[in-house]
């Protein structure tokens, strides 16, 4: 079983994808956009790396979508647009945390 902050990160680094695609921008476009490696976005997108709070607000300006519906386990692509996105707040700071965190390993 994976640690809670691997899981924390894999479902972000999905999120991200997915609103990425969504958008129809590449890999390379988006690192560059927010000034990361493409090596570094692959791993963020693959769960490998987790990402920075600022990292996090640069993604969620260039995808068009909110830092909260990068960390929800709620699916992307969820066609239920005008349902409202509610998240814990404490949770969403332990995300960040554990993130962090996970950061200062690598």
């Amino acid at each position: 079983m994976k640690r809670t902050e691997d899981r924390y990160c894999v479902n972000v680094g999905s999120n991200i994808r997915k609103y990425r695609l969504r958008q129809g921008i590449s890999q390379i476009e988006l690192a560059k956009g927010i000034g990361v490696s493409q090596t570094h976005m692959s791993n963020i997108e693959n769960g490998n790396s987790g990402i920075s709070l600022w990292t996090a607000v640069k993604i969620s300006r260039m995808l068009g979508c909110s830092i909260d519906q990068m960390v929800d386990d709620m699916p992307a692509d969820d066609k239920n647009n005008d349902r409202k996105m509610v998240i814990d707040v404490e949770l969403l700071a332990d995300a960040l945390k554990l993130i962090a965190a996970k950061n200062t390993l690598y």
